[in-house]
């Protein structure tokens, strides 16, 4: 009797087990926010990975170039893009989630170069700019064809061309920019590199599905319930304190985080 109640215990935890969801998020590495490199692989990855486990649904995360992440979510070979940004063009095809962080998008120079940036595009002409490939920087720089832009396959190799003096700037995110500038080894020879002000514009970080994947509403409702769920339970709470945030900073978070 005894065995057979072992048996029936383990049947039931292989049936729980295989009917588990399973999602695949795709991402460009994109620290402090998240990064293979990173504990857990980032404060932000972790919420949203401890979201999709209180719904039963076990998340990873795959970093690729950003080109290839879009292109793997445009043909539904992935769930979801971690980390966009808002463009009128995405909205065309992708979901978006509530907002998860907030970042800036900008410029970057060498320290020793002088660049007369007043804040217009208009005053970038004069300039040659790198940036990550399918980067949105922002709706207007996105529609003025007159700058210089050249394409990379992400912001370290940007960030690195501009150390070499192959452009006069670089644009992309100051968050991410200056934690690689800080923590890439490639980038810690080579002339130094500042970011300038002022900012090209503010964004938030939002997960996206493709509207043509025929679950991606439903799995966007379970994606919201979990982050709901963890918001009350005080699991989100326990996931940034562990990641160095203080209490008020993490207060702060989880009222941006509620909708």
């Amino acid at each position: 009797m005894l065995k057979l109640f072992f048996i029936l215990i383990c049947l039931l935890y292989a049936s729980h087990t295989y009917s588990q969801d399973k999602w695949l998020f795709v991402t460009e590495p994109f620290p402090p926010y998240f990064s293979e490199q990173l504990p857990q692989q980032g404060w932000l990855a972790d919420i949203v990975v401890t979201a999709l486990a209180s719904q039963d649904i076990e998340a990873s995360i795959e970093f690729t170039t950003w080109a290839r992440a879009l292109r793997l979510l445009e043909k539904n070979k992935r769930t979801a893009l971690l980390g966009a940004y808002y463009s009128a063009e995405r909205e065309k095809i992708f979901h978006y989630s509530r907002p998860l962080a907030n970042s800036f998008t900008g410029l970057f120079k060498r320290k020793s170069s002088t660049i007369n940036y007043d804040g217009s595009l208009t005053s970038l002409l004069p300039y040659s700019i790198s940036k990550g490939s399918n980067y949105v920087i922002s709706e207007d720089f996105s529609r003025e064809h007159n700058l210089v832009i050249t394409a990379t396959n992400d912001l370290i190799s940007s960030l690195r061309v501009l150390q070499l003096g192959r452009v006069d700037l670089v644009a992309g995110t100051k968050e991410v920019g200056e934690y690689w500038l800080n923590n890439h080894p490639q980038l810690q020879t080579g002339q130094p590199i500042v970011y300038i002000h002022p900012h090209l514009a503010s964004h938030r970080l939002y997960i996206i599905f493709s509207k043509s994947a025929a679950q991606s509403k439903q799995q966007l409702i379970q994606l919201e319930n979990g982050f709901n769920t963890i918001i009350n339970n005080g699991e989100a709470a326990q996931v940034l304190l562990r990641h160095g945030f203080s209490e008020a900073k993490t207060e702060q978070y989880l009222q941006f985080l509620k909708r």
